[in-house]
């Protein structure tokens, strides 16, 4: 900020203005939320975010603090040191090991102000948020990868992660993996070939799916353009309080020119100002923690539902990939069958029909596991939208009811002092005022009464001495 006319920076206002913007992301935020349900309680926080190491290697750590009556878990009470990679790495395997699941989406990655302390914040909130809805989801709070997250210590979660990262690397790598993916493209191929030539019969999940992939689509551009509008409503705020600051701080400056009772005056003008400056910051950063970040949270859980989808998706060509896979077999079958010499060949094809319709069995049963729980997942994911929506657009019609009070309040402790303050413009310019004016002039006496016209008692009625 500027300095003002005597050269001493604005230090107290800025200082001010920065705490409360921490003190209304962090007095605003949520208490800690609990998962209860007939007697099971699992409470989980996310705290004290510490910058680790320097340089290009440092990252920022987090507290997760859990507190259970849980049998599965060790403690009832325990805490463990955890940073962004290690979500990341618990999502990914949550999506792996309950497929056709809605896990929660993660905040996003930031290249620029990863280290600023609203961007900590809000990471830190939004972690707290993602544990929360694994640890109400019935399925992704039983897996073992969410009990690991919670209680391992360092080493136990890097063998966790060696492991799954071997495991991985043996399914994709040798000879077996390269046959693997080949047989898969050549059989993509041919379901697709096969999908254009021939009018399936849609069964009516696929058809409750297709009508959940539109409203996914058209809820995420109706969602889109809230939040745009949403960011834009946010900058014009933040335009407003720094205006306000100036505002103030131009106010100040002119009442420091003048002499009272103006420079009083403009003073107080001044420092109201400053005041809605504050105010109008503080505001922004409740609706930018409690209304623009669930709506971008929001984008991002729809995200999450069209993996969900894909996992789906997914299921569904393994499973035709059985079942072109078995046809195949069963040609091959076909031709070896009778024909002298080959016998031994027969059998074998025999054996791969077999193992395909097994395959195919597995295939079936997966893909109608995961089917049916995406069924379930958008109708949770709807009843929750909807909760989440209402509370979202109550909380936000509560802080527009409460700012526009304190605003009010600012002007209406203003306009008692200034209607306190002395009206005399006399001395406007500096100058001594005029002295006081004279009063009127006292009027001359009356003057006396003409004598009325008596006779003269000397001359009487004697006309003789009339004239003399």
């Amino acid at each position: 900020r500027r300095r003002d006319s005597r050269g001493s920076p604005r230090r107290a206002v800025c200082a001010s203005w920065c705490r409360l913007v921490l003190r209304a992301m962090m007095d605003y935020a949520p208490p800690p939320q609990q998962s209860v349900s007939s007697g099971r309680m699992l409470t989980i926080t996310v705290s004290d975010p510490k910058k680790e190491s320097e340089g290009i290697n440092s990252y920022i750590s987090y507290k997760v603090n859990t507190q259970t009556n849980l049998q599965e878990y060790g403690y009832g009470t325990f805490s463990v040191i955890r940073r962004y990679s290690d979500f990341v790495w618990l999502s990914e395997q949550l999506a792996k090991d309950v497929p056709g699941s809605i896990v929660p989406p993660l905040p996003e990655k930031a290249v620029v102000g990863r280290f600023s302390a609203e961007f900590v914040e809000s990471r830190r909130r939004l972690l707290e948020k993602f544990l929360l809805r694994v640890s109400i989801h019935e399925e992704l709070s039983d897996s073992k990868f969410f009990k690991l997250f919670l209680q391992a210590d360092d080493s136990g979660l890097a063998s966790a992660k060696a492991e799954q990262k071997a495991s991985q690397g043996e399914k994709k790598g040798g000879i077996a993996g390269l046959t693997s993916w080949f047989d898969d493209t050549m059989n993509s191929i041919s379901i697709s070939m096969n999908a254009a030539s021939e009018n399936k019969e849609r069964s009516p999940a696929d058809e409750k799916i297709d009508e959940v992939v539109a409203y996914i689509n058209n809820l995420e551009v109706q969602m889109g353009n809230v939040a745009k509008h949403t960011s834009g409503l946010m900058k014009r705020n933040r335009e407003l309080a720094n205006g306000l600051f100036e505002f103030g701080l131009a106010f100040t400056l002119l009442g420091q020119m003048e002499a009272d009772p103006l420079s009083t005056a403009l003073t107080k003008l001044g420092h109201t100002a400053d005041q809605l400056s504050l105010i109008v910051t503080e505001q922004v950063s409740k609706e930018t923690a409690h209304f623009e970040e669930p709506m971008y949270d929001y984008i991002r859980v729809l995200g999450a539902v069209k993996a969900a989808l894909a996992a789906r998706a997914r299921h569904k060509h393994q499973l035709a990939l059985a079942c072109v896979d078995l046809e195949n077999k069963k040609v091959l079958a076909a031709k070896l069958a009778g024909q002298p010499g080959k016998e031994e060949r027969a059998a074998l094809a025999e054996h791969a029909v077999e193992k395909a319709q097994g395959d195919v069995a597995t295939a079936r049963d997966a893909f109608e596991q995961v089917s049916a729980r995406v069924i379930r997942e958008m109708e949770r994911f709807k009843r929750e939208k909807a909760n989440d929506m209402r509370r979202i657009v109550l909380d936000y019609a509560s802080m527009q009811i409460e700012h526009t009070k304190r605003v009010e309040q600012q002007w209406q402790t203003l306009l008692p002092e200034l209607e306190a303050i002395t009206d005399s413009t006399d001395n406007y310019y500096g100058r001594a005022p005029p002295p006081p004016p004279l009063p009127p002039p006292v009027p001359p006496p009356p003057p006396p009464a003409r004598p009325t016209e008596d006779p003269d008692p000397v001359i009487g009625d004697n006309p003789d001495l009339v004239g003399v």
